[in-house]
């Protein structure tokens, strides 16, 4: 019995868990197939949700985009904003043809104007069509004052016109009038013309007269201008060739040698005239003329001495090549005369050391170091100061210009006239003409030591009076020069 019953109860567990089973199983099925069924009720859902996301961000993009056309948008559209929307394309027409009816539009708008919108295309043509009204009642009240004008001008015309009419009638008057005078004035113009042409044929005989007669006065004024201008030059040559280098003659000797040759003694003192810092060329004894001699030495007067008349003391300029100082030796100097200065004339650029500057300073320095002086003198430039007088005796000629291009400029066709005027005065004068070169030769020392810089570099320092050197010891002067108590005795 018991086991009767544990085997119902036992078959009683299996029915029952059996149909639990075909429950369960059935749940699931069920489940199953519903979740199949959701899943593409979902899936629907949420295809359906983005088109809606996408309709709803293509509406909002264009309700954007028509407040930024309108204007009402968050910022202004600018031109790059409009360029996009230019190379952009939307899918709907409507909202495609809207975007070129905007560009197009947009356009109207100046390059200036950044906010691009309808809004701002309203103020623009607002504010255009107020200019134009503006303007066309600034033309309405130019018209309304330039009819008043015009009918003022009208009437003044008018009453013109008639005063010029009634001016007209009298000037009709007046000329009847003065025909009527000017018949008269023609007739008696004719009869003055008859004597007049009278008058004239006799004067012009009598001028024919008088012309002959001036004629053969002025041939023999001529010729005797040209006898007295030829004279003039043979003159001013004879004059030329008297004061010429060619003529010139030499100032003084050296009378005694001292020192080993260093030092020499002159025959010119304190009654030539002469100073210390005169420098001279040493000639032969036997030079009578100095035209085309070398100089031998060239020496300088360190002292003059002033207890007697005709005495100084010189020292010999170093020289590449020396040559021996003899007693009777002479000496020249062109720019020292006894008792009078020699005056000099300086033409053109004076240049000493090549350098392409005018060193005419210089040349001065050295002039009026060697007891000379400058009375004329023409610059590069044409500025000319001083003239030449009776004491010029040289003209010294410093370079030719040169026309480049076949053109002068303005300074050097002055200088070029002057100089031209300057030489025939100088000519007709019988003033000398000396180049620098040979002038420098006469005045400067051709040692080392006694090289004076030119140029920039010139200094006042470089001319100033030398001062003597001691004399020398009373054994080596010659007893002629000498009195017992070793002072320089007179010549």
């Amino acid at each position: 019995m018991a086991r009767d019953r544990n085997l119902s109860v036992w078959q009683a567990y299996v029915v029952v868990m059996s149909f639990v089973s075909l429950l369960c199983i059935g749940a699931l099925c069920y489940t199953v197939f519903q979740s199949g069924t959701n899943y593409k009720t979902v899936e629907a859902a949420q295809t359906q949700a983005r088109d809606l996301e996408s309709k709803h961000r293509e509406e909002l993009n264009k309700r954007l985009f028509l407040q930024n056309v309108l204007g009402f948008g968050d910022k202004p559209m600018t031109q790059d904003d409009i360029n996009q929307l230019t190379q952009s394309s939307s899918g709907n027409q409507e909202i495609a043809d809207i975007q070129k009816k905007f560009v197009a539009d947009m356009g109207l708008l100046g390059p200036n104007v950044t906010d691009k919108s309808y809004r701002k295309l309203v103020e623009t043509l607002m504010q255009t069509v107020r200019e134009r009204n503006l303007q066309v009642d600034a033309q309405a009240k130019r018209e309304e004052d330039l009819k008043v004008k015009y009918d003022a001008t009208i009437k003044q015309e008018t009453e013109a016109r008639e005063a010029e009419r009634k001016r007209a009638n009298e000037l009709a008057q007046q000329l009847e009038q003065t025909q009527v005078a000017y018949a008269q004035k023609e007739k008696e113009r004719q009869e003055e013309i008859t004597k007049i042409q009278t008058d004239r044929q006799r004067l012009a005989q009598q001028a024919e007269t008088e012309k002959r007669t001036y004629l053969a006065e002025i041939d023999k004024l001529t010729k005797k201008r040209d006898d007295l201008a030829r004279q003039n030059e043979l003159l001013g040559k004879q004059l030329e060739e008297i004061k010429g280098e060619d003529f010139q003659y030499v100032q003084g000797k050296i009378t005694e040698v001292v020192d080993g040759g260093e030092t020499v003694y002159l025959n010119l003192g304190r009654a030539d005239g002469l100073r210390a810092g005169v420098r001279f060329s040493v000639l032969d004894d036997d030079t009578s003329k100095v035209a085309d001699v070398e100089p031998k030495a060239r020496i300088e007067v360190v002292e003059v001495n002033q207890q007697t008349d005709h005495l100084s003391r010189a020292r010999v300029l170093p020289d590449r090549n020396p040559r021996t100082i003899l007693r009777g030796d002479r000496i020249y100097s062109p720019a020292w005369q006894p008792g009078r200065k020699v005056s000099f004339g300086l033409v053109g650029k004076l240049d000493i050391d090549g350098d392409g500057k005018d060193d005419r300073e210089t040349v001065k320095a050295l002039i009026a170091q060697n007891g000379g002086e400058v009375s004329v003198d023409l610059r590069p430039d044409g500025r000319m100061e001083g003239n030449l007088n009776v004491n010029t005796r040289w003209l010294v000629i410093g370079d030719e210009f040169k026309i480049l291009g076949g053109t002068l400029d303005a300074a050097t066709e002055v200088m070029g006239k002057r100089r031209v005027e300057l030489e025939q005065q100088a000519k007709s004068m019988g003033v000398s003409r000396i180049n620098l070169d040979k002038l420098m030769g006469y005045l400067r020392g051709s040692n080392v030591e006694d090289v004076v810089p030119l140029g920039n570099a010139t200094r006042a320092s470089d001319f100033i009076r030398r001062e003597a050197p001691p004399a020398p010891g009373r054994g080596r002067v010659s007893g002629l020069f000498q009195t017992p108590d070793g002072q320089s005795a007179p010549k």
